[in-house]
Formats: structure tokens, sequence, C-alpha cells
């Protein structure tokens, strides 16, 4: 367990870099929720976001991002579930499962770049105490 909380506590000093008001969600390759945090203060809009953003990379086993680029599909697809705006991408745990994150802040430009500090700093293979 301290290993999560390190991990955790990583994620948030990185997408801090970023951002000071954030919602990072995390699915696993079923898309169920395995976490889920955030920084003292939030935007309202930014759970909802993070969560979409998730949902919305596990669905379409794209980077939202990527997506943005595919007017034919974010175009065309109408339902609140899903949330086209960068910030969900596919990452993969230390142990090869993939893992779908969202992140939405208060600065949406960041919200991609933010996502990957947040992956990268959960899914290290690096253990602190």
């Amino acid at each position: 367990m301290h290993t999560l909380y390190s991990r955790i506590d990583k994620a948030m000093t990185a997408i801090a870099a970023y951002s000071d008001r954030y919602c990072c969600c995390v699915l696993n390759e079923q898309g169920q929720e395995i976490l889920f945090f955030r920084s003292t203060e939030i935007l309202p809009c930014s759970e909802g976001f993070s969560r979409a953003k998730a949902v919305t990379a596990h669905a379409f086993q794209l980077d939202t991002q990527t997506l943005l680029a595919l007017p034919q599909i974010t175009g065309a697809i109408k339902d609140p579930r899903y949330c086209f705006l960068a910030g969900g991408l596919i990452s993969h745990s230390p142990t090869g499962e993939t893992l779908f994150i969202g992140l939405s802040s208060d600065k949406p430009d960041s919200d991609h770049t933010a996502a990957q500090a947040a992956a990268q700093a959960l899914t290290s293979t690096e253990i602190s105490s």
C-alpha cells in the first residue's frame, strides 16, 4: 500500500507542475475505475471530464488527443459518457496491464501533457519508501 501512496504522491507532484486544480481518474483494462484523486480545489466540471476522458480512451482504445484529429468520430458521437478533449490516454502498469487515464484541469491546454506526467509517475517501476 505504501508504494501506491508514493506513486499517487509523485503523480500529484507531476501534475502540479501543470496545474493546481485538477482531477485524475484511472480505469483498468475492463474499464472499471480503480483510482481517482484530485487537488484540494477543483473546477466543478473537472471530476466529470476526467472520468469521461478515461472512459473515452478505454472505449476507443486511443488517446483523446488522437481522437481530436478524427472529426468523423468526434462529430458523429454525441454520447455524454465520452469526452473528446485532450487529457485521456492509454498507459501500461509495471505488470503490463493496460491503464486508461483521464485528467481534467483548469488549464485544458496542458491536460494531455499533465496526464502523461501522471501516467509516468503512476506506472514507474522505481519503488521508493
